[in-house]
């Protein structure tokens, strides 16, 4: 936790530890006492009517032990207190009447505070944001402070990508609606231009304001758990560029009346949690700078991160995050105005530094590496391969390094011999062979840095299993399949639990 405080107050990012007015006690309130539940649990009682129901033939298995032992079915009620109980079988109610109320959008608070993985919880709630309009940067906070109680909680994660498509598309669309009225406002100063010449101008409006090919989210298309038709742009005034969202943001939510939430029987409980407050702001007078938010989300995941360096969900939204919004290539105020590419190799070396043997650090690093087309770079693979040697020389037996540095070897190979223009190598694995007429006796190992780096390794072939295998691949790569079988010998000699693995690859090396 010292990590993660003194990272959020360099970049001035104010880490929620707490929701102020999330308080169990609010559900002391007698309105929700008043309202329709549904039974959730399951005991003894419900267990002998289905029994009698499907005529189960107890006679020939019965056991003596079972009459004794089958209160313990009843496990499930042991584990719900009294404000549990409540809360999942109001919400139950909700939601099989799908009624989408702030009453329900209380509830589900609170069960997914108890509950973060419970995925109908998260359903309902969104459909309570998008049917009562309710303030979704509050909702972002909410959901921000509910990963960091439960890191792991992929439900809460894909919430959270559902929140900023939504954000994101919310504002892209009051900005249109901003600049038609400006353009409404300008052509009636001017004069109404004539008919055909509007006919004229119209497509080239359309394209130049939502189908530029530099457009900062030109691949929006690729978005996941979209079930949107993408085909219907073609009959609406729609952009293309916005269907494919997960948050599936219709026209109609934009121009919904919204409800009074402010019932008499909920002003106490609204009045006194400030998190229940601010989610009744409209979202129409806020303000966004789209650039500026997707950053702080940056900074926010980058947070999530210190409380677990090799949690999958907290990376693969890092990932998505940069990949989705080009905030690498596209956009250059993020870009420009903090550096992001150093900030972002400085995050990787300060967690290689930390622990050199955290795969997810290195998977990551390839991403940046690869998203910055790198890999396209002869010069800075050689640096990457000297930087990968010089750790692999002290880490000799890190698997994650050695994964990644092999990758990185095959793709400067591959480079080099497109630049030198090279014959393709003779080798099994390598995909460009498509016929033995094809084949060359090109030995890679005649590429200066290759050689380097055979040669420093092998001196530690004897001490590490991954550097075997890294050998092996290399050696593979080359067609050097005799120098390959010995590596895979030497594995099978001295790692006796894979053993059987290492015998039957020698023998498809040899054939």
């Amino acid at each position: 936790m010292e990590e993660l405080n003194a990272y959020a107050k360099k970049f001035n990012i104010n880490y929620r530890e707490s929701l102020d007015g999330l308080n169990i006690s609010l559900l002391n309130n007698p309105v929700f006492k008043l309202m329709g539940s549904k039974k959730f649990d399951i005991d003894m009682n419900d267990i002998e009517e289905e029994i009698q129901k499907h005529a189960i033939n107890l006679e020939h298995t019965y056991d003596e032990n079972w009459s004794k032992n089958k209160s313990k079915i009843n496990i499930l009620n042991i584990h719900y207190n009294d404000n549990q109980k409540l809360l999942y079988s109001l919400l139950a109610f909700l939601i099989e009447n799908k009624i989408y109320s702030f009453k329900g959008y209380i509830i589900s608070s609170f069960v997914i505070k108890i509950n973060t993985s419970y995925y109908s919880a998260w359903i309902y709630r969104r459909k309570c944001l998008k049917k009562l309009n309710l303030n979704y940067l509050n909702e972002l906070e909410f959901t921000r402070f509910i990963i960091s109680e439960n890191i792991k909680s992929f439900q809460s994660w894909y919430h959270r990508r559902w929140l900023i498509e939504y954000i994101y598309k919310s504002n892209l669309k009051k900005n249109r609606k901003t600049n038609n009225q400006k353009e409404q406002n300008d052509v009636t100063q001017v004069g109404k231009l004539g008919d055909e010449e509007m006919k004229k101008n119209a497509p080239k409006i359309e394209k130049d304001i939502y189908c530029n090919n530099d457009d900062l989210f030109g691949d929006e298309k690729n978005f996941l758990s979209s079930d949107e038709d993408i085909c219907s742009i073609h009959s609406s005034n729609e952009s293309y560029h916005e269907n494919a969202f997960m948050s599936n943001l219709e026209n109609s939510d934009l121009e919904i009346e919204k409800e009074d939430v402010l019932y008499e029987d909920l002003k106490d409980i609204i009045e006194n949690s400030t998190f229940f407050k601010n989610s009744l702001h409209k979202n129409e007078e806020i303000e966004i700078n789209i650039d500026e938010f997707l950053y702080n989300e940056l900074l926010y995941t980058n947070c999530h991160i210190f409380l677990d360096t090799k949690n999958y969900n907290s990376w693969a939204h890092k990932t998505w995050l940069l990949n989705k919004f080009s905030m690498l290539t596209k956009n250059k105020h993020i870009y420009d105005k903090y550096n992001i590419l150093l900030h972002e190799y400085n995050y990787i070396n300060y967690f290689l530094k930390c622990d050199i043997y955290n795969n997810s650090v290195w998977v990551y690093r390839h991403f940046i590496f690869t998203k910055l087309k790198h890999i396209k770079n002869i010069n800075k693979l050689e640096k990457e391969i000297i930087f990968c040697l010089n750790y692999g020389q002290q880490f000799y037996d890190n698997e994650a390094l050695f994964s990644y540095f092999i990758n990185i070897l095959l793709k400067y190979i591959k480079l080099y011999q497109k630049i030198k223009k090279l014959p393709p190598i003779g080798s099994k694995i390598n995909e460009e062979i498509t016929s033995l007429e094809e084949t060359s006796t090109y030995n890679i190992f005649e590429i200066p840095i290759v050689n380097f780096v055979k040669n420093n390794l092998t001196k530690l072939a004897t001490k590490s299993k991954s550097v075997l295998l890294f050998l092996a691949q290399l050696y593979a790569y080359n067609g050097s399949h005799y120098e390959e079988a010995q590596c895979y010998k030497h594995l099978e000699k001295n790692d006796n639990f894979n053993n059987f693995i290492w015998t039957n690859i020698i023998e498809q090396v040899s054939e």
